[in-house]
């Protein structure tokens, strides 16, 4: 698309935000990125996709405010639980707003939050028939207030009401699959498991393994992203209640414990553990491994309505994918 329009990126360094970025560069040929980078080392890497880099990390409000201030757009991809960050990235929006009225052409928020906002007890058993839908707002605003990523959700619902910017949130399931980004590229939960297979020299599973999660392979997500910008770009969005901008990124349902089983009988076959049997934990052993403990279940119509569809390779198919890409990171690491 031949549009030109400037970008503020935070998270290009990261498995979610660096597949993004990479999505919105082919697709967004004439936009001006600039990100911002904690790591000098990295500097290389961003640079190459065609990104200006600003050195600087989460802490340096003043700067991210000012650089949202600057921008059309701000992708955040890399926190979802930072208040403070959110709340200089908002500030900044809002100046520009102020400062350049044009209800036509609003300063844009792509915010990345999370289905955690839905987990429940962390015990490993199914607890949720309740499936989440973007599309009805009443199942959105039904989301508790100390959900994991909620408080800094309501706060950009909150700047949404005021007119001055148009805010969206993004809210991925599991993601998997090999990114595209510049730096990281493994996902986080399966691939701890896996880590933490690893390390134990045996499987652990939180329970009975039978609660449920979504999935969404980061190529899919990363398209879902496209389309949200593009609707926020065309003008065409009418919505009235900031609750409207709110998109699970959530495909395909599975059960851990079908996860879990898998992953033992591949490591077991590449002679990295002791043994197929997975070793039944509490998950205060391994908080790593929160998110596979819980229930999370939603759907994302909202998302659908915009045209986006699942064509990624299910999650169960690309274990054995996760599982090498995941070992050649342990033995480069080693």
């Amino acid at each position: 698309m031949a549009q030109q329009f400037s970008v503020f990126f935070l998270g290009v360094t990261g498995y979610i935000g660096g597949s993004v970025l990479v999505e919105l560069k082919n697709r967004y040929p004439n936009a001006q990125f600039t990100a911002l980078v904690r790591n000098p080392k990295d500097n290389a890497a961003v640079q190459a996709v065609g990104v200006q880099v600003v050195q600087g990390s989460h802490s340096d409000l003043d700067l991210i405010r000012k650089l949202s201030s600057e921008n059309d757009v701000v992708i955040n991809c890399g926190d979802s639980d930072d208040l403070p960050l959110t709340k200089a990235i908002l500030a900044g929006l809002e100046n520009r707003a102020q400062a350049t009225p044009d209800a036509s052409k609003k300063p844009i928020l792509v915010h990345t939050s999370g289905t955690g906002l839905l987990q429940n007890e962390r015990d490993g058993a199914f607890h949720s028939d309740k499936i989440y839908d973007d599309i009805n707002i009443d199942d959105i605003k039904s989301i508790r207030v100390d959900a994991q990523h909620r408080d800094v959700d309501l706060e950009i619902f909150s700047a949404g009401k005021t007119g001055l910017i148009d805010p969206y949130i993004i809210a991925p399931s599991t993601v998997y699959g090999k990114g595209r980004g510049p730096v990281r590229n493994l996902s986080i939960q399966v691939n701890n498991m896996i880590r933490v297979a690893l390390r134990r020299k045996e499987v652990v599973q939180t329970g009975p393994g039978t609660n449920v999660w979504n999935s969404v392979h980061i190529d899919d997500l990363a398209n879902l992203y496209s389309l949200v910008l593009d609707h926020a770009l065309s003008g065409k969005d009418k919505s009235t209640d900031p609750f409207e901008r709110f998109y699970w990124g959530s495909g395909d349902e599975y059960v851990w414990g079908d996860i879990t089983r898998e992953l033992a009988r591949l490591l077991y076959a590449r002679g990295v553990i002791r043994s197929e049997t997975l070793q039944i934990i509490k998950i205060e052993e391994e908080p790593i491994l929160n998110p596979t403990a819980s229930n999370s279940r939603s759907v994302s119509n909202r998302g659908i309505a915009l045209g986006w569809k699942h064509n990624g390779t299910p999650l169960f198919e690309t274990l054995p994918q996760e599982v090498e890409w995941t070992l050649a990171e342990a033995a480069t690491n080693a």
